[in-house]
């Protein structure tokens, strides 16, 4: 009995593959010639990322890279077989104890720094790029004297994507900027037009949130603008290397019990995580999303999550699970899984997890750099 050689042609071949996850299309590069020409192809992944499978993924992070795990959000916090190891060894070869922290993430590849070194880093792919600090920023220390804004983000013009960074100490004195390059492979100055004159915010997790959120071309920052009194979301814009000011609900600033304390991406928004606190009312986080990026009057209260039940009472919401449920962390390293009317479901502890750990939802990629 022969077998046929049977032909699929590319466009049918295309509609099935960009269905699957990545890590099933990694393993099918070695099944033929021309299906691993089509799953390298950029254009191939810019199409799966847009088209395919939109589930995110949840990754626990320690300063120990032994601890790196991801895990799959619609399954219980307390079934094992949705937590998989993630290896880090690009890392390990470099440094016998290596030390890592999350300070960006941009069409889910991750900016991470360990041993006054970063890296890119595709946690499908395993795919890593390390990049030095530049020489005019690697001395600043971030602390209370200093507002180090860091982020990474892409340039869909020339398809590049950028490390940034910002540094400034907290009241009138010079700004600094410099971008990192990947496709130039070096770090460039940023001429600012003029100072910044902003503030960090320590929110009420006790946390600094520095690291920058991409959206729409741009990176993100909740700051304090010191100059107007008020606070404000700090946006540059990587298409055209200019800073604006979104403006925030007028209720965050003059009622007490509300404290902003994170900003994330929700399917198509930028969303501000905030506190609401009363006696005699359940404390809360309210979801906020600014339905229209350019209209600053469209933020729009779309979730409130209790959090009452919480052991160490307070928490941030990082993943919206495809069944509608969202998880999130707290300070102590508790993961917490809220249904969709906004209550705790489940919540579990780590008896490895020590200060410093880290939690980030990521998109599976066939993204290169």
């Amino acid at each position: 009995m022969t077998m046929m050689n049977t032909y699929i042609p590319r466009e049918l071949t295309e509609k099935i593959l960009i269905k699957l996850p990545v890590k099933s299309l990694v393993s099918f590069k070695c099944v033929r010639k021309e299906w691993n020409n089509l799953i390298s192809d950029p254009e191939f992944a810019e199409r799966h990322f847009k088209y395919g499978q939109r589930a995110e993924t949840l990754m626990i992070t320690t300063p120990d890279v032994n601890h790196f795990k991801s895990i799959n959000p619609i399954k219980s916090l307390h079934d094992e077989s949705s937590y998989q190891s993630l290896s880090l060894s690009f890392l390990g070869h470099r440094h016998p104890k290596p030390c890592v922290q999350i300070k960006g993430s941009c069409r889910d590849f991750l900016l991470l720094e360990s041993c006054r070194s970063l890296y890119l880093w595709n946690p499908s792919t395993g795919q890593n790029k390390m990049i030095q600090w530049s020489s005019n920023v690697s001395f600043i220390t971030p602390g209370d004297s200093f507002l180090f804004c860091h982020g990474l983000g892409y340039d869909p013009r020339t398809k590049d994507y950028m490390v940034v960074v910002i540094s400034f100490a907290e009241y009138d004195s010079p700004s600094h900027m410099e971008c990192f390059s990947v496709k130039e492979n070096a770090w460039i100055h940023i001429q600012l037009a003029a100072d910044l004159h902003y503030k960090s915010c320590k929110f009420w997790t006790g946390r600094n949130n520095l690291t920058g959120t991409f959206f729409n071309n741009a990176l993100h920052w909740f700051v304090y603008n010191y100059e107007a009194y008020m606070h404000v979301v700090l946006a540059f814009d990587l298409v055209g290397r200019t800073f604006s000011e979104i403006h925030v609900p007028n209720e965050f600033e003059y009622k007490m019990y509300c404290q902003p304390h994170a900003l994330n991406v929700v399917g198509e928004s930028l969303c501000l995580c905030v506190m609401r606190e009363m006696e005699q009312v359940e404390t809360s986080i309210q979801i906020w999303e600014l339905k229209q990026y350019t209209d600053h009057t469209s933020w729009t209260k779309t979730n409130t999550l209790i959090i009452n039940d919480i052991w160490s009472g307070s928490a941030l919401p990082v993943c919206n699970a495809e069944n509608g449920c969202i998880v999130g962390s707290d300070p102590a390293g508790v993961l917490v899984k809220w249904n969709q009317d906004g209550e705790v479901e489940e919540q579990r502890s780590f008896d490895y997890i020590r200060d410093g750990y880290q939690v980030t939802a990521y998109r599976e990629t066939l993204f290169t750099i």
